[in-house]
């Protein structure tokens, strides 16, 4: 990541706490997760579920 966009990372980071947060939407329905592992993976790593990046979150998807 370069220093711009670190930069532009807080400002979005600083904008979004002074409106009171980030809201999760996810539009795609049909995407399921593996709620276990998610959790049992979150609470090895001393982790929220929140806080995983999202090639964390993919690694947890269940193939339909």
């Amino acid at each position: 990541m370069s220093n711009e966009e670190r930069l532009q990372m807080n400002a979005l980071d600083d904008a979004a706490e002074k409106a009171g947060g980030y809201v999760a939407r996810f539009v795609d329905k049909d995407v399921h997760y593996n709620l276990r592992e998610l959790i049992k993976y979150c609470k090895s790593k001393g982790i929220e579920p929140e806080d995983l990046t999202l090639k964390e979150l993919n690694e947890f998807i269940i193939e339909q």
